[in-house]
């Protein structure tokens, strides 16, 4: 599904939070979100979900603006999983996945034997179908996480909006959540993850959108994004980005605060033409 955002802006509390954001996505383009805390990812995320009104702009999803769209209507096209959720229920985890259902079904009906399959089928999906029986109090915050993505896995939706449903995973998990959503993109779905590991994005991400102060500062693969220039921009850091000598993926190397000499750091005297380099405000 397309995505077309048309010079958004988001004001909370009097605050604008997103100002003036264009951005088009295509539909199977697995689209990383990129940005210091308090940039506006969130914020973002929740505005694509209908979930805040815009002050200006428009969203649209395969050309219908998403101010006209009813909720049961967003919800069979775009599933939204945030980065934080309330558990203060003690639902087994398989009621939890099933609330992803609600779109598909009247009021009056309850969930059929393909609900359940479907169910069944996201949280294998994610390994977490061994504790379906399991009160989501007493899951570990990784368990949760996986628990949540089976919620939109389930949900069946065009679109995923994943607001860093890395954290709280270990590394395996973490890296196998990225690998699954290239896989689904590659089957036609459109996802856009909010993600703090650049490496993790760089990886697998096919675009990046990096947000500082509110604003879109730059869009594109993830080699035109995470240059050092742009690093140090949006996160007023000194790093050199370069690429792996062995694997096809751009690493990432930050400098401690203040440095201005990076020749401890070093291993060669020499500086691969892939390399960008930004210490201080001298770029090489």
């Amino acid at each position: 599904m397309k995505l077309d955002v048309q010079n958004v802006s988001v004001s909370l509390g009097g605050r604008t939070i997103v100002k003036d954001a264009s951005l088009g996505v295509q539909a199977g383009e697995f689209v990383g979100i990129i940005g210091p805390n308090g940039s506006g990812k969130t914020t973002m995320m929740k505005a694509l979900r209908g979930l805040y009104p815009l002050e200006k702009g428009h969203i649209l999803w395969d050309g219908d603006d998403l101010s006209s769209m009813k909720e049961k209507e967003i919800a069979r096209r775009v599933a939204y999983m945030q980065q934080s959720v309330d558990v203060s229920f003690g639902y087994e985890a398989q009621d939890i996945v099933m609330t992803a259902r609600y779109p598909y079904l009247k009021w009056w009906q309850q969930e059929g034997v393909d609900d359940h399959r479907i169910v069944e089928e996201a949280m294998k999906e994610t390994g977490v179908w061994h504790l379906r029986e399991r009160s989501i109090q007493s899951l570990s915050g990784g368990e949760r996480q996986r628990v949540f993505f089976a919620k939109v896995l389930a949900q069946q939706t065009e679109v995923l909006l994943l607001d860093e449903p890395t954290a709280a995973l270990d590394l395996v998990y973490a890296d196998d959540i990225f690998y699954q959503g290239r896989r689904f993109c590659e089957q036609g779905k459109t996802i856009l993850i909010v993600v703090h590991d650049l490496e993790l994005a760089a990886k697998y991400c096919t675009k990046l959108v990096l947000i500082s102060g509110g604003e879109i500062m730059a869009t594109g693969n993830p080699r035109d994004v995470l240059t050092a220039d742009h690093l140090h921009s949006a996160f007023h850091l000194s790093s050199a980005v370069y690429d792996d000598p062995y694997f096809k993926q751009q690493r990432i190397y930050i400098f401690p605060k203040g440095t201005t000499d990076i020749t401890p750091y070093r291993r060669s005297t020499e500086i691969d033409e892939s390399m960008s380099i930004f210490i201080e405000r001298t770029t090489l």
